[in-house]
């Protein structure tokens, strides 16, 4: 899945971070306090699955994008033009440069989820 239009939104990603026991709220709360990333939160379901937000989570017009389906990223000024890997293309209204910060904060909930699978699997 490339991108999840906001019809789908909050309850597809709550449904998905279920099945990895937590909520959409508790796993922003957490991210948000212990990692201090506090806007536009990136989702992480699994290595494969990390859903950025192009705007809050509340505004009407939110469309996350799949990070681990994206193989180019073009400026267009106040819009980003995305390749997906399976070749579809996609004008996004949002700037390329706020959409390299949600994507260095998907980099740190990552590196975050990297660490605690590591630590689990060393004890």
């Amino acid at each position: 899945m490339n991108y999840i239009e906001k019809e789908l939104g909050i309850k597809y990603l709550n449904e998905l971070l279920r099945l990895k026991v937590r909520d959409f709220y508790s796993y922003n709360k957490i991210i948000s306090s212990l990692l201090k990333i506090g806007k536009n939160i990136p989702i992480f379901i699994t290595f494969d699955i990390i859903f950025l937000p192009i705007k809050s989570y509340k505004a009407y017009d939110c469309i996350w994008i799949n990070y681990r389906m994206i193989s180019s990223i073009i400026d267009k000024n106040k819009t980003v033009l995305i390749k997906f890997l399976n070749g579809e293309i996609r004008e996004f209204p949002i700037s390329y440069n706020k959409l390299n910060r949600i994507i260095k904060d998907a980099e740190i909930i990552i590196t975050y989820f990297k660490k605690i699978e590591c630590e689990s699997v060393i004890k």
